[in-house]
């Protein structure tokens, strides 16, 4: 008996040791483009034994016969799970970047921080969203990207800027635009030209090359920034070097623009179109009139027409003339790699975009370098720096007489823009050719003859170090800088024009230099002995310093000829001056993070600025914010609830500073120089200045929830914040007596509250097909609550500031539509409504309820996955504001400025008979009662959604392409502004015209069709 129990003994102990017998997995670990990931964590399920990839992203590890499964991670990707049970490989692994994990670390103020700690509100857009998108500059590529944030395009002119608000306009006079940080410098943003139409200072930076993007929108995000946080900031990170072999990824793209939106409903007329409402003007006038009499009555020369004979018979379509399908195309070719101490990128790039009308272009040109380096286990080194040359063709906008889109407006249809030789027709500034006189000019002649040119150079760099006193005490200091330089040409021929007879040359040129130097202490202390309960600290201290430079000078007396365009050819020099300027920012500040086990956070910060252009004794300030976040998902209770994958609770209270837009030395009373006294050089006062200006300070609560269902199979933001701003920066009246007609004083008030919500899903997920489905909302209320004296402050000219109010609420006449019985013009005499009018001198001005803001804005977006294929569609809509058409009283004047100026053809809809019901007058020769006066008849709803980007793709498979050493192919298909649905049908433009919602004239924004190729070896 005792040897069979030991028989059995030995054999179950021989059966343990073969199960416990070791077997070598191996394996690669890549992105989802096929790129290796180093460092990657390899462990077994269960148990602490583990490795890590190498640099080509290979693994082996050994593992226990009875084990079944490897847990595969990285930072910034999604862990996996891969079964081991009985293999020796498992082939190449891909790793997807991280989406709704906590465990993924997101770029803040100041740092880098997991997603798990943040208490503010920040969303992360990451490069793989804007890389290769049909856009000149970064801006453009976030619009529907995050709630809260507002994108919108006042114009479609290659390598212009975008209108940016971060939840809505905390601002009257000073600039709403968030604080852009790129590589840790404050950057220069918006239009810095001197003359040209619109340029952009973000137009150099390639989107290709930026890793990510963080936008902050609360206190506890943005107070770190004080008195530059106020409209948010957006946080840009260029990409850096990666571990590993080297690795080449290029891509190139090509396509085609065109006018994005038309309406047919509303468009300018056509020559047969103009004739029949010419004729009906004129009968209107004179109904006595027979047919022949009425054409006599247009050509006649003694009336004010004096139309030629043949006039009917030439029907331009000066819209078709002026736009036209331009080429677009970009080529981007980046490398990477090192090894565990150091790491490299470099990246060059060529983008060239034509403009959806004549002369309108952008080129780029870029190459961006940088390197990190681990010198030994305290010291790590990194520097880069990327530069850019582009050139921006774009000509004048508004109704400026050579500006193609107001002529294709303004010049009425029977007048063509060739000679009957097919030459260009013009003619000097008296008789314009046959033009009408004081029309527009020809705008294919100034197109060719004019130049309108901005030519800029930019360079953006950093150097930064940082030093490991301790394991848990880190100092980091670091140098960011930036150099833009635009010259700009304005040259008006002799010829025909503008310029005419002397020619004219307007040469600018700006220098914008700007530096960042930060120094910073991280601590972190530990408060238990599980590590799991922990305080960061930063401490810090910062400068900040602009200056600009600009150089102008003008002549005339150009030669007679379209070949001497340079100012050197002028004879006559009509002015010329030199402008410096120049701020300043010193700031300390510290930030503290209460940790206990990633379950419950607390943070606190505090900043103060001390500014250069505040009045002494008010320059320095001092910003605070505290918040806190509970994950609740990682409490015992919800052990019951599986259902939830994420749930966290945040909050967040402080306050911020704007000190943009509004001049470096407003509070300083100053003299201009360079006045004429009696023939010698002399000084005015220019500024009574003010020494009690100081910046505007914001006091923002923000509280959110973010949520995940299924493993975040569903996952959500909801958020509700109000933002008010004290100390509104507004021009005061001053007494006659003080020789000045107002002031800058901090006098006023302004609060946003609004409610964002987001959601992505997943609604299916199967072995080969996923759909992908994402969406969000902003609603905004703006309301101005304070102002001096309780006295409006009239904006631009169809706007008035006014307490209890939205601040970018309609200011003008409010039009009561024609009269039924006989078609006269009808207006409310005032805001009450109660009584209307035909006599527009018995109507007042009044506040319309009518905002350029938008109540609801967002985006809405699929991605549906097949295999290699994969098709994304997005969609943006923006609902509830209004815009006002500026020159639409020239272009449906009810018969004043018929036979000098083109029509639109709603028009058409004017009263004929009575009990016609129309918005539309009669039209009359010679105007209906003042009946085209400023009014919201030309006030139209800015409603709209559009199909904002599609994009096909199709990756071949690996197996098919590693022989040839390639990683990965890619070829895609892309349409951008491919489709708009306005809601108001008769709005004859396009509904995105920038945060102003002013109709201008804009250049029409494009609709591109595109298709591309990326590779990766």
């Amino acid at each position: 008996m005792r040897k069979i129990s030991l028989l059995l003994g030995l054999i179950v102990l021989l059966i343990g040791q073969l199960a416990a017998q070791d077997h070598v997995v191996k394996g690669t670990i890549t992105d989802a483009n096929g790129a290796p990931i180093a460092g990657a964590s390899v462990t077994i399920k269960g148990s602490n034994r583990g490795t890590s990839t190498a640099t080509d992203g290979t693994f082996s590890i050994s593992v226990p016969n009875s084990a079944k499964t490897l847990i595969i991670s990285a930072v910034n990707y999604d862990p996996v799970q891969v079964n081991a049970a009985g293999r020796s490989t498992v082939g190449a692994v891909s790793l997807k970047l991280a989406g709704q994990s906590l465990n993924e670390v997101v770029v803040v103020a100041y740092g880098t921080q997991k997603k798990v700690n943040v208490t503010g509100a920040i969303v992360t857009v990451g490069g793989a969203q804007i890389a290769d998108k049909p856009f000149a500059s970064v801006d453009n590529t976030l619009q529907g990207a995050a709630p809260g944030l507002q994108v919108s395009a006042p114009n479609g002119i290659p390598g212009s800027a975008v209108d940016i608000r971060i939840r809505g306009i905390g601002t009257i006079t000073g600039d709403a635009s968030p604080l852009w940080v790129i590589d840790g410098n404050a950057a220069t943003t918006g239009d810095q030209a001197q003359s040209s139409t619109s340029t952009n200072a973000l137009s150099g930076i390639n989107p290709d090359d930026i890793e990510s993007i963080s936008i902050l929108k609360d206190a506890a995000a943005t107070s770190l920034y004080g008195s530059r946080g106020a409209n948010g900031v957006i946080l840009v990170t260029t990409k850096r070097g990666k571990q590993g072999k080297t690795r080449i990824n290029f891509n190139t793209e090509v396509g085609r623009n065109s006018v994005g939106f038309s309406n047919k409903n509303n468009h300018p007329m056509t020559t047969p179109e103009y004739h029949s409402e010419f004729q009906t003007a004129i009968h209107n006038y004179d109904p006595t009139l027979s047919a022949a009499d009425i054409e006599a009555f247009i050509t006649d020369p003694n009336n004010g027409y004096g139309l030629p004979a043949n006039w009917a018979s030439t029907n331009t379509d000066w819209l078709h003339d002026v736009t036209r399908t331009g080429n677009q195309q970009q080529y981007n070719l980046s490398m990477t790699g090192g090894n565990e101490k150091t790491q490299w990128f470099a990246s060059g790039g060529y983008f060239n975009q034509d403009g959806t009308t004549i002369a309108t272009n952008f080129k780029r040109y870029n190459g961006n370098i940088n390197i990190t380096s681990k010198l030994n286990e305290k010291i790590t080194f990194s520097a880069g720096i990327q530069g850019s040359y582009s050139n921006q063709i774009a000509p004048p906008g508004s109704a400026a007489y050579a500006s193609p889109v107001s002529g294709a407006f303004f010049l009425p249809p029977f007048y063509s823009p060739y000679n009957p030789d097919g030459s260009l027709r013009y003619g000097d500034n008296d008789s314009l050719g046959e033009f009408p006189q004081g029309s527009q000019f020809n705008p294919l002649a100034i197109a060719q003859y004019n130049r309108y040119t901005d030519a800029q150079t930019q360079f953006r760099g950093f150097v930064s170090g940082e030093y490991q006193i301790i394991p848990n005490l880190k100092f980091t200091s670091r140098y960011s800088s930036e150099y833009l330089d635009y010259n700009e040409y304005v040259y008006w021929n002799p010829i025909y024009g503008d310029g005419y007879p002397l020619g004219y040359g307007d040469a600018s040129n700006t220098k914008i230099y700007g530096w960042t130097w930060t120094n910073q202490l991280n601590y972190k202390v530990n408060l238990n002995k599980e590590k799991d309960f922990y305080l960061d600290l930063l401490a810090a201290t910062e400068a900040y310093e602009k200056s600009t430079f600009v150089l102008n000078a003008q002549g005339n007396q150009f030669p007679a000829t379209t070949l001497l365009t340079y100012l050197a050819s002028a004879a006559s020099p009509i002015g010329a001056y030199t402008l410096p300027s120049a701020s300043s920012l010193i700031s300390y500040f510290s930030n503290a993070a209460l940790n206990y086990k990633d379950r419950y956070v607390v943070t606190g910060s505090f900043r103060r600025d001390g500014a250069s252009i505040w009045a002494l004794g008010h320059q320095w300030g001092n910003f605070y914010s505290v918040g806190g976040t509970w994950n609740i998902n990682e409490e015992e209770f919800m052990s019951t609830l599986p259902v939830f994958s994420l749930l966290k609770l945040r909050a967040s209270y402080g306050t911020q500073g704007n000190s943009a837009g509004f001049g470096n030395y407003t509070s300083i009373a100053s003299y201009g120089y360079g006045s004429a006294y009696r023939g010698n050089a002399g000084s005015t006062p220019t500024n009574v200045g003010n020494p009690k200006l100081t910046w505007e300070t914001n006091k923002e609560f923000n509280v959110g929830l973010d949520w995940g269902l299924l493993k975040n199979r569903i996952s959500g933001t909801i958020e509700y914040y109000k933002r008010t701003t004290d100390g509104l920066v507004l021009n005061v009246p001053l007494s006659p007596t003080s020789g000045f007609a107002s002031q800058n004083q901090n006098v006023g008030s302004i609060y946003n509250q609004g409610i964002e919500f987001s959601i992505t899903g997943k609604p299916v997920v199967t072995r080969d097909f996923t759909w992908t489905s994402s969406f969000n909302i902003t609603h905004n209320k703006n309301r101005v609550t304070k102002l001096y004296n309780h006295t409006p402050v009239s904006q631009q000219t169809r706007f008035e500031v006014t307490e209890g109010h939205d601040v970018r609420e309609f200011y003008t006449r409010l039009w009561a539509n024609a009269n039924p019985a006989n078609g006269n013009p009808q207006w409310y005499t005032d805001a009450t409504k109660k009584t209307i009018t035909s006599s527009s001198s018995q109507v007042s001005l009044s506040l319309t309820g009518k905002s350029a803001s938008p109540k609801f804005y967002g985006a809405w977006t699929n991605t549906f996955t097949y295999k290699g294929f994969s098709l994304e569609a997005q969609l943006y809509y923006n609902f509830g504001n209004y815009i006002y058409s500026t020159w639409e009283n020239y272009l449906e004047s009810d018969g004043l400025y018929l036979g000098n100026t083109g029509q639109l053809s709603n028009s058409l809809r004017g009263w004929k008979k009575p009990g016609d019901v129309t918005p539309v007058p009669a039209q009359i020769a010679g105007g209906n009662m003042n009946s085209n006066v400023p009014s919201t008849r030309y006030l139209y709803s800015g409603n709209y959604i559009r199909l904002r980007d599609v994009q096909l793709d199709y990756s071949i498979p690996k197996s098919a392409i590693s022989k040839a050493n390639i990683t990965n192919i890619t070829v895609y298909l892309r349409g951008t502004n491919l489709l708009t649905f306005a809601t108001d049908k008769y709005l004859a433009f396009d509904p995105e015209i920038g945060a102003s919602s002013i109709g201008d004239f804009q250049v029409f924004m494009p609709k591109t069709i595109s298709a591309g190729v990326k590779l990766g070896f």
